[in-house]
């Protein structure tokens, strides 16, 4: 807290002794902070350019609040980018590379998000997904988690209703389909995301008076894509167009480093899609999103009608990016720029609505909540604030931005350096493949220019630029 100058203390000491009251005037309010982290959410809202995503709560809060336009997860994978921007720390510092790794075997005393909170005196809870599995390792003050079973049962019987030709296999973890996605006769009120939105709000109530930090993790639209089908209806399929691969001219992944590609057994586990299977599933995702979207909404509201949006910082982001069709892929865990690219949206008092176009990483997000709230950011902390973009958001982001994966069924490690024209992905540092693409002439990745002469000395610079913040990554 700033210490107060003499002759602030001395009037405050005569005003209240001319008051007849014995204690001085309460200091300024903490801020609160809800963090909402939307599962496999890539950028299919409106206020980033979809054309058919219909997300108007999550949009609303954009029109309040600054838009990062060229945001980058720095894992695209559950578990590795949550412990990156939990601890504000690289995939290379927590080196949780998989879904089955926790961050404190390598960091056993990081301060994590909620615990910085915490000891700052904040009431802290975790509703939904938050961590990937375990990994806090503190106790919050509300901690609840999400009622996954749900949504499984309402697939199984959404698809036996709906698509009774595509038959379950049986896997270890439950019903696998070869089309995981399908439009439900159920209530909003009977699905995982509606629940955790009910705990949120719940939890609003009981920290209302007091200030606090308050993560909600959501479900959808992580695979299966299953949603009421009033929000399928939403969605303006006729309108959808599809990625080139499925266009009539398709396109060739002959050349394209076996590690950049991966298996689709997320939603099409036994057989690739037809164009019209491919429409469909994009229009799943896209309900899915819309359904989440409006679960975002009630609790949006419910800190309104509590009367504690102007003193709440609220930030929103997905965990990481999504490949819906892009290279014929519908996954995360690549290194292209969609399952890379994620939604970030701020907004916080003070702040005032605008668009960001500068590149920023998702590390970033601690240490800008934390200086938001006047917090002192954790040493370990290797992301920088955003509070200079909230404040200009034309100001220069980051020159460049990274990312790391473990291709999944190579096994080979990819990195990759993004800028704000160019990306250049290498595996096995290059052994494996490497790729270049220019956005501003291939904003679709249909030419990779790694092997042509003209780009040798660009593929240098930033090979350069991937080495050293490699190296700064050793402890």
């Amino acid at each position: 807290m700033r210490r107060l100058g003499l002759p602030v203390t001395l009037a405050l000491l005569l005003s209240s002794c001319g008051s007849g009251h014995s204690t001085f005037a309460a200091g300024p309010k903490k801020p609160n902070v809800l963090f909402i982290i939307v599962d496999d959410l890539t950028t299919t809202l409106s206020c980033y350019g979809d054309k058919l995503a219909k997300t108007p709560h999550m949009d609303a809060l954009a029109a309040r609040g600054v838009r990062f336009d060229r945001a980058y997860c720095q894992f695209p994978l559950c578990s590795p980018a949550r412990a990156s921007f939990l601890t504000g720390c690289y995939p290379e510092r927590t080196k949780v590379l998989s879904l089955n790794q926790s961050f404190r075997d390598a960091l056993p005393d990081v301060v994590t998000l909620p615990e910085l909170f915490q000891h700052a005196g904040y009431a802290t809870g975790a509703i939904g997904k938050v961590f990937h599995g375990g990994g806090a390792k503190t106790k919050l003050d509300v901690q609840l988690g999400a009622p996954l079973g749900k949504d499984t049962a309402i697939l199984v019987e959404a698809k036996a209703a709906n698509d009774p030709e595509d038959k379950p296999t049986a896997k270890a973890r439950g019903e696998s389909y070869n089309r995981a996605y399908a439009a439900s006769a159920r209530p909003d009120a009977d699905f995982t995301d509606y629940e955790i939105a009910s705990r949120a709000m719940r939890t609003l109530e009981e920290f209302k008076d007091r200030p606090f930090m308050l993560t909600v993790g959501f479900i959808r639209p992580h695979s299966p894509y299953v949603a009421p089908q009033a929000y399928f209806d939403r969605i303006d399929a006729p309108r959808m167009t599809l990625p080139p691969f499925y266009r009539a001219a398709g396109e060739d992944l002959a050349l394209m480093p076996k590690a950049a590609l991966r298996p689709n057994n997320n939603v099409f586990s036994r057989q690739a899609p037809t164009p019209q299977q491919a429409r469909d599933a994009r229009q799943a995702y896209l309900a899915s999103t819309a359904f989440v979207d409006a679960q975002v909404g009630r609790v949006l509201a419910k800190l309104k009608e509590l009367h504690l949006e102007e003193n709440t910082i609220v930030l929103l982001t997905g965990d990481h990016g999504y490949q819906l069709g892009e290279h014929g892929l519908w996954a995360k865990q690549t290194l292209f720029e969609g399952a890379t690219h994620v939604p970030l949206i701020v907004a916080a008092p003070g702040v005032k609505p605008a668009v960001c176009a500068g590149l920023v990483e998702q590390v970033d997000i601690l240490p800008t909540l934390a200086g938001l709230a006047g917090l002192e950011v954790p040493k370990t902390a290797q992301g920088r604030t955003l509070q200079p973009l909230l404040q200009d958001p034309s100001a220069r982001g980051r020159e460049v931005v990274f990312g790391t994966m473990v291709s999944t069924h190579t096994k080979l490690i990819g990195h990759s350096v993004r800028t704000e024209r160019f990306r250049y992905i290498e595996w096995d540092e290059g052994r494996a493949g490497q790729q270049l693409y220019d956005y501003q002439t291939d904003p679709d990745e249909l030419h990779n220019l790694a092997d042509k002469p003209a780009q040798a000395e660009r593929i240098a610079h930033l090979k350069s630029r991937l080495a050293a913040h490699l190296k700064a990554m050793e402890l």
